[in-house]
C-alpha cells in the first residue's frame, strides 16, 4: 500500500466528504478521487459507498480505517524522527486537536509554538476528548486538547484554557427558529440529537446538567461528528447543541443557528502525561501557559 494514498483515505474517512477532504489535503478533487480509486484497485475492495445522501465507509473501509491508521500513525512517527535527526531538529512534538475546536485557539497555539521553533517537529492529529485521554496515557501524544471537565483525568496535568459558546441548530422550519434567540427552558419539550457521551462524558453531563438541570430527554437519534448532526437536523429528525464556530461553518441548507440567552458557552484545555519529561512538551505547557496568563490579564485588568 501506498502511504500517501492510505493518508488520503484516512482523511476521507474522517471528513466522509470528498471536497472537505481535498480542501484539507490542498489537492483538486478530481485528482483525489482518483488516488482513492486507485488504492481501491489495489486492495480489491470498495471502501467507500457514494449516493445522493453523502459519502459512507463500507465494511471493508471501517476495516482498513481500524487497521491503517495505527500504521499511518507510526510511518509518521518514524519519518518524523528520521526527519528530526537528518536535518538537527531540536525534537519532535505530537499533539492531538479536538474536533470541536477546529479553527479556535489551539490551532492558533501550534501554529504559534510552531513559528518560534522552525527547527521542531511538531505532528498534530484529531479525535475526540476520550480519545485523547487515551492518547496521553498510551505515550500515543504528548499533548492533546480537550472539552472540559473531565470526569476521570486525576493522573494527568491539565491546564484550562478558555471557553467556547454553544448554540442551538434547528431545522428552519421548526416554530423556535423564528426567534432571534432562545432560552434553556425552550428545549424542555424539544426532539434532540446528540453526540455520544462516551466521547466527552464530564463535557456532556454538564452540557446536559446546564440545560436540563439533569440528564438530556431520549435523543431520537446519536450522530458520531459534527457533520452528522447537522445532517440529521436537515432532515428534520430533530435539533441539537453544538459548538457555535462549527455550527456556523459546516451548516447546510434548511437548518438554523441560534444563540442562547444568557449566552451558554463550554471550557477547553490542554492536558499531558505530568510525568513526562520531554523539553518540547514542557516547551509546549510553558507557551500555553503564556496564553492563559495573558487572557486572564486581558479579563481581569488591575485597577487603576
Amino acid at each position: 500500500m501506498d502511504l500517501r494514498r492510505l493518508r488520503y483515505f484516512a482523511i476521507v474517512a474522517e471528513e466522509l466528504h470528498f471536497r472537505r477532504a481535498a480542501e484539507r489535503l490542498h489537492i483538486a478533487q478530481p485528482g483525489l478521487s482518483q488516488q482513492i480509486r486507485v488504492l481501491e484497485r489495489e486492495l480489491g475492495s470498495t471502501l467507500f459507498e457514494r449516493n445522493t445522501a453523502g459519502v459512507s465507509l463500507t465494511d471493508a473501509g471501517r476495516v482498513l480505517l481500524a487497521e491503517g491508521v495505527p500504521l499511518l500513525r507510526e510511518a509518521e512517527r518514524v519519518a518524523a524522527h528520521v526527519r528530526a535527526a537528518a536535518e538537527g531538529r531540536s525534537g519532535t512534538l505530537r499533539v492531538v486537536h479536538s474536533r470541536s475546536l477546529t479553527d479556535g485557539l489551539p490551532d492558533e497555539l501550534v501554529r504559534s509554538f510552531s513559528a518560534e521553533r522552525p527547527k521542531a517537529e511538531v505532528v498534530v492529529e484529531s479525535a475526540w476528548t476520550t480519545r485523547n485521554l487515551a492518547m496521553i496515557r498510551s505515550g500515543e501524544a504528548e499533548a492533546a486538547f480537550v472539552r472540559l471537565p473531565l470526569s476521570d483525568a486525576d493522573d494527568l496535568g491539565l491546564l484550562p484554557l478558555g471557553s467556547t459558546e454553544l448554540v442551538l441548530v434547528l431545522p428552519a422550519s421548526h416554530p423556535l427558529a423564528r426567534r432571534r434567540s432562545v432560552q434553556t427552558a425552550d428545549l424542555v419539550e424539544l426532539e434532540v440529537v446528540t453526540w455520544p457521551r462516551a466521547q466527552a462524558p464530564g463535557y456532556f453531563d454538564d452540557v446536559a446538567r446546564r440545560i436540563w438541570d439533569g440528564p438530556p430527554p431520549e435523543p431520537v437519534a446519536v450522530e458520531p461528528d459534527p457533520e452528522h448532526l447537522l445532517a440529521a437536523v436537515a432532515q428534520g429528525r430533530g435539533a441539537c447543541v453544538m459548538d457555535a464556530n462549527r455550527a456556523n461553518k459546516l451548516r447546510p441548507k434548511g437548518v438554523v443557528v441560534r444563540r442562547f440567552r444568557p449566552v451558554l458557552t463550554a471550557g477547553f484545555g490542554v492536558i499531558w502525561n505530568p510525568h513526562s519529561h520531554s523539553p518540547m512538551l514542557e516547551a509546549f505547557i510553558a507557551h500555553c501557559r503564556r496564553h492563559a496568563s495573558q487572557t486572564s490579564q486581558e479579563l481581569n485588568p488591575a485597577p487603576t
